[in-house]
């Protein structure tokens, strides 16, 4: 189907036409043909199940703008819709690149594309405002609770991206319970779910009332293979030699997949390297560095080298910065969730660039990003797993990793690469990966702590106001659709009792409604037992109890929510000296919540709050990096998390009126925020001051922004690590105080 003959069929406006014409499409591929004809231009539901790169994203945005041309055309037949329209997506990362892909080419028809992405409870109003709102699934449920009035039967589209991540535990729940009351609120939408192939897409449908488009179809087909003993034989049966002189297998097929030459003009191709720890992240991207390194152009070199530098900037740089850099330098780069935010983007921008030519990383990369590669290497299809011990990765997770494999502008193949350690072994990668299909999804709703948080925001909300009407709501789950034999009665009966018991909510009546406490818990988007939790611990700390930062942490840091490091043999006996030393200090024990009571979570609490406590002694990242066996990734989020909990703290003390509490709370949560000593609070608060600027202003005698501005500018200016520039901005955010 020619594409511009389709648009004009539909009535898309001539700027639109321009628009979606400007990236050099002419026709459509088969599966969007196939969408087109099931009715996605007529307000028809769909589920697309197709593979990655396919074009399931413009069948969404040609849907997404149809909506809005309607809307914005007082004549067209559908005008009767708002156009606005809410996209999806499972990750932050890939919300924000899908907002900045829509920005740039629909911007300039006056189209008002927002995000979502941020704090939890923060206020939304302005969001009604756009066109296209692009959102996390965890931000659409807390604006539901908050009772978003756009929300609320003004959708005309509505896109799931990514939808299978309804069989994932962690946030499989949040995006059933929010698809079941958006389809609730809005009756009339139009919902596109997009995923790669499951084998359960009909099942899914039917659930969401929508047509299946089911395709295998891919722009770049895909080559399946196991690679043993310089074998890499083929699904199809054929068998290539790979001659590479290096001595291992990863480092053999990597220079293999970088000297391939494809596309017009021909390049050579980039690799994902998929292994199963952290640590193998890294050694296998040093591995490589020489084999990637004499690979390279002089103004690749060049590029890298201020790369790397980026990557590991000077002030507070730890080994692992300095071991990307290294790695970097050499065109290679590893991946995970121990890096900080900028470094994991940075890699993947130049990776799409073609500068950085392989990545290794754990699987979650294949589910977290875009990222094609002309030659997908799994080289670790086992990973460890607690109580069990080796075990094979799940097929789908395979598929993930697979579905990456061809870069749409570049390659005319793709490669999918499993390695081998003997010949059964390659039986058995073919039988349980290459010749399998992946795991059907399966609803993740059924957990009742995860129904606990949402049976209180909906009753928080007002959505509900007693059990009939909570079964009601969850009759039109997946969960049900799934088990239609599941008795979600017993289940709902048990948490109102609980909610009620422990006052998050009270019975007037017939009905049920929250209290100050359930209301301000189900806001903060927390496990009410977190809430329980926090609620005691401040109580006894209202009552009298003597408190100390060291105890608030450690109230928070036994939260069901909160992010907890993990914990080997080794640091037992360390973590038991310091459990020792600070007991007079902590407000709840294992007495007052269960889960204290399994040795290693208390341990891992206490080895949260020891790292938070160290962050806030100001120890060197790179010391505690060292201490704690943990990566800046880790450090950002740990404090990132106990942040938030800290905040929830404060909340919830506000509502009990401890006002003692919230201000100490206020000032340890600004501490973990800046990594600092309560005497740099001030400073860490100035933007471009962060803990080693600020220790270094505090050195020189300067305490405060009156300190500041009298210090002058030349004072501030040579001292190490500020400089003219950032000396001005400081006393002008001084004198504007």
């Amino acid at each position: 189907m020619l594409f511009k003959e389709m648009l004009v069929k539909y009535s898309f406006p001539g700027a639109y036409i321009e628009a979606l014409t400007a990236g050099g499409i002419t026709t459509l591929h088969p599966p969007q043909a196939q969408a087109i004809e099931a009715g996605a231009l007529d307000r028809q539901s769909l589920v697309l199940a197709v593979p990655t790169a396919s074009g399931k994203t413009l069948i969404a945005e040609l849907a997404i703008l149809k909506a809005i041309a309607e809307r914005k055309n007082p004549s067209a037949q559908a005008s009767s819709g708002t156009g606005k329209c809410l996209y999806i997506s499972p990750l932050k990362a890939l919300a924000s690149e899908k907002y900045r892909d829509f920005t740039r080419k629909y911007a300039g028809l006056g189209i008002r594309v927002g995000i979502a992405i941020g704090d939890l409870d923060s206020p939304s109003a302005h969001l009604k405002s756009y066109d296209i709102i692009i959102a996390t699934a965890e931000k659409v449920d807390s604006l539901l609770r908050a009772r978003s009035e756009w929300l609320c039967g003004n959708l005309d589209v509505i896109v799931l991206d990514e939808v299978h991540v309804l069989g994932d535990p962690g946030r499989g729940p949040t995006l059933e319970i929010l698809i079941t009351r958006l389809r609730q609120l809005n009756p009339q939408a139009q919902i596109l779910a997009l995923s790669a192939t499951v084998p359960n897409a009909q099942e899914m449908a039917d659930w969401l009332e929508a047509k299946l488009v089911a395709s295998s179809w891919r722009p770049i087909p895909l080559h399946e293979g196991v690679f043993y003993n310089n074998r890499l034989t083929y699904k199809e049966g054929h068998i290539r030699l790979i001659k590479e002189e290096a001595p291992e297998d990863l480092q053999k097929l990597v220079v293999d997949t970088l000297r391939s030459r494809s596309g017009t003009p021909p390049r050579g191709g980039q690799a994902l390297v998929f292994v199963n720890s952290r640590r193998s992240t890294q050694a296998s991207a040093r591995e490589l560095c020489p084999w990637v390194a004499p690979l390279l152009t002089p103004e690749e070199r060049k590029a890298l080298a201020l790369l790397a530098d980026e990557l590991a900037p000077s002030v507070d740089s730890t080994k692992i910065c300095q071991k990307l850099a290294d790695c970097v330098r050499n065109g290679a780069a590893f991946h995970h969730a121990g890096l900080k935010p900028f470094q994991r983007e940075a890699i993947e921008e130049n990776f799409k660039k073609n500068l950085i030519k392989v990545i290794c990383s754990t699987p979650t990369l294949a589910a977290g990003v875009n990222l094609p590669a002309r030659r997908a290497i799994i080289r670790d299809a086992k990973r460890y797993a607690s109580g069990v011990g080796s075990v094979f990765i799940p097929a789908s997770e395979y598929k993930q990793c697979a579905g990456r494999a061809g870069r749409p502008q570049y390659d005319e193949y793709g490669e999918a690469v499993l390695i081998a350690k003997s010949l059964s072994d390659q039986n058995a990668l073919f039988e349980r990966f290459i010749l399998s299909p992946p795991e059907p999804v399966d609803s993740r709703l059924a957990d009742e702590a995860e129904l606990r948080k949402h049976i209180l925001a909906a009753i928080a909300s007002g959505y509900v106001t007693d059990i009939n009407g909570m079964l009601e709501f969850l009759q039109s789950t997946f969960l049900s659709h799934q088990r239609k034999g599941i008795n979600l009665l017993d289940i709902i009966g048990r948490i109102f009792e609980f909610l009620n018991a422990e006052q998050f909510i009270k019975k007037s009546g017939f009905r049920y409604f929250a209290t100050p406490f359930g209301a301000r818990v189900s806001r903060l988007y927390i496990d009410p037992v977190s809430g329980l939790i926090i609620k005691k611990g401040l109580a006894k700390a209202a009552a009298g109890h003597s408190f100390s930062g060291i105890g608030l942490l450690h109230l928070v840091a036994s939260t069901p929510d909160s992010e907890m490091l993990s914990v080997g043999k080794k640091n037992a006996e360390d973590l038991e000296d310091f459990g020792n030393r600070v007991a007079d200090e902590l407000l709840l024990t294992r007495d007052d919540i269960e889960s204290l009571g399994d040795y290693y979570t208390a341990l891992a609490v206490l080895k949260t709050v020891w790292m938070l406590v160290r962050w806030m002694d100001e120890e060197r990242e790179e010391d505690l990096c060292e201490r704690f066996d943990i990566g800046p990734g880790d450090v950002f989020r740990h404090t990132e998390s106990a942040q938030w909990l800290l905040y929830s703290a404060q909340s919830i003390a506000e509502v009990f009126h401890f006002t003692k509490l919230t201000f100490f709370l206020e000032g340890l949560r600004n501490r973990v925020r800046y990594g600092i000593k309560e005497e740099l609070l001030e400073l860490a608060a100035l933007k471009g001051i962060g803990r080693v600027r600020a220790r270094i202003l505090f050195a020189h005698g300067i305490q405060t922004n009156a300190g500041i501005r009298q210090a002058g500018e030349k004072l501030l200016a040579g001292m190490k690590g500020i400089g003219p520039a950032l000396a001005r901005d400081l006393l002008r955010q001084a004198n504007s105080e």
